[in-house]
């Protein structure tokens, strides 16, 4: 089972419009409500692949209620901490060409109670995942260190961590070196302070990281281009065939389950250590994760991945190893 950690549940309305005009009336054309977030996203991406997630979020009000019982009635299995704050929504304006405006409402904020609470539920549940996925940003009212205690109690139980967030909570994580790091080329070059620009350069990035903080694997998602994947020796690029795209929101948490999960079923046969090691698990990763990411923007629900389509991109998807000095 893969620990999913994405604590800012939302309740998302996806919106059909024409166009959007700015200073106008934009009327909607259709509607498609369901629960969504990075952690959510991930755990409904899983599913795709015959996985199963498990994931942590806070939950308040009727709208927390509202996306509790939607991902329940998904199957999703979920462990919520109920906070007084309500659930953030999420309101998605989606054009014909695929292009997608999104209206963020901000996150709740938690008390030092219900920080505590969730603290207690990833202790319960890290014993029991055989990897741990950190998805997204943190609520207000957070401590710096939410997700550093998370990595830390994986480490000692030698469980690898995934981290998809370049929040400040997650940067303090980095420094408890996890595993794996999901970024997009911009979040990276945000990161380093270095230009991303070409496949040197974002090498260059991943290694000033590595370094400092020991990251083994390195997963670079950039849109339409494709995905990298760098482990400190090999720079692989997967370039997946060009789609119909009907939603890219959540693209970059399919990414995240399809590397995870092939992470998930090779620890079930393999030490940690020549896991990380493995040219071949990376590439097996980076063409899970590249399909899955792409499969998702075929589908108008966020994270959600249809296998026939998934199968369909990964036939097409083109690996290539990019030479590094």
């Amino acid at each position: 089972m893969i620990l999913v950690i994405g604590q800012n549940l939302a309740w998302q309305k996806a919106c059909t419009v024409a166009a959007v005009a700015r200073g106008e009336v934009n009327r909607i054309l259709a509607i498609r409500e369901f629960a969504s977030s990075k952690g959510p996203n991930v755990a409904r991406a899983l599913r795709a692949l015959g996985g199963t997630g498990e994931v942590i979020f806070y939950a308040g009000g009727t709208t927390g209620r509202r996306a509790v019982d939607y991902l329940t009635e998904e199957g999703i299995r979920c462990r919520p901490v109920q906070i007084q704050a309500e659930t953030r929504t999420c309101t998605t304006l989606l054009e014909p060409d695929g292009t997608a405006t999104e209206v963020i409402e901000p996150s709740p904020r938690v008390t030092p109670v219900e920080r505590d609470e969730l603290r207690r539920a990833a202790e319960a549940g890290i014993p029991g995942c055989r990897l741990l996925s950190i998805m997204g940003t943190a609520v207000l009212g957070e401590s710096e260190d939410c997700y550093a205690v998370h990595v830390r109690a994986a480490r000692k139980r030698n469980i690898p961590v995934l981290v998809d967030s370049v929040s400040p909570e997650a940067l303090r994580a980095l420094q408890e070196a996890p595993e794996i790091l999901k970024i997009n080329s911009r979040e990276l070059g945000s990161l380093t302070g270095a230009p991303t620009r070409t496949p040197g350069e974002r090498v260059a990035a991943c290694r000033g990281l590595a370094a400092r903080f020991g990251i083994r694997w390195f997963i670079i998602t950039m849109g339409a281009a494709g995905v990298e994947a760098y482990d400190g020796r090999i720079l692989l690029h997967a370039a997946p065939p060009k789609i119909d795209a009907v939603n890219a929101i959540g693209s970059g948490d399919a990414v995240a389950a399809g590397v995870g999960w092939v992470l998930h079923e090779t620890l079930a046969n393999q030490e940690m250590a020549r896991t990380f090691s493995s040219g071949e698990l990376l590439r097996e990763a980076l063409l899970t994760g590249a399909a899955m990411g792409t499969a998702n923007c075929m589908n108008p629900i966020n994270g959600k991945v249809d296998p026939a389509d998934y199968r369909a991109v990964r036939e097409k998807t083109v690996m290539t190893e990019i030479p590094v000095s």
